[in-house]
């Protein structure tokens, strides 16, 4: 019972992190290139702080389900090569997207924030800093975007060895 609920509660994880990703891409970035430069810039550095935020508590509760499904999975199973080595191949396309988000978080967001607090609502184009900074951020989230399904297969691959 327990177990089933750490792998009920890991997909909910997932599907917060990849899903926030997938709308920020499909649906929000898009809908707020629709705006005004100077709207725009403030709308989607609002949207990006919160899916940042949103993706934090995802991350978070990933790893704790994961410590968790992988604990009682070695109680009640041999764990074997080819299980650790699926794992350790999920467990490095993570790592890769928990430093791709940190990245985002911590060395282009406060440039974004600053930069776009200096934009005025009214603003007819976008400073071509803050839109070098935007290009990278949407570049690592593209990124992620790509590797989260790559570590979801090996998740999946887990539940079957």
């Amino acid at each position: 019972m327990l177990h089933t609920l750490g792998l009920f509660l890991h997909l909910i994880a997932l599907a917060l992190w990849l899903g926030g990703m997938a709308f920020f891409l499909i649906v929000f970035g898009p809908a707020a290139q629709t705006l005004s430069p100077g709207t725009s810039l403030k709308v989607l550095n609002r949207g990006r702080a919160q899916f940042e935020a949103l993706s934090w508590a995802g991350i978070g509760l990933l790893f704790i389900t994961g410590i968790l499904n992988l604990s009682l999975r070695a109680q009640t199973t041999l764990l074997g090569e080819f299980y650790i080595a699926l794992l350790g191949v999920k467990l490095l396309f993570f790592i890769a997207m928990v430093i791709a988000h940190a990245a985002q978080v911590f060395k282009y967001g406060p440039k974004i924030t600053a930069l776009t607090e200096e934009v005025a609502d009214n603003a007819e184009f976008w400073p071509e800093s803050l839109h070098s900074y935007w290009t990278k951020w949407f570049t690592l989230l593209k990124v992620n975007a790509t590797l989260g399904p790559i570590a979801t297969l090996f998740g999946l691959a887990l539940i079957t060895h």
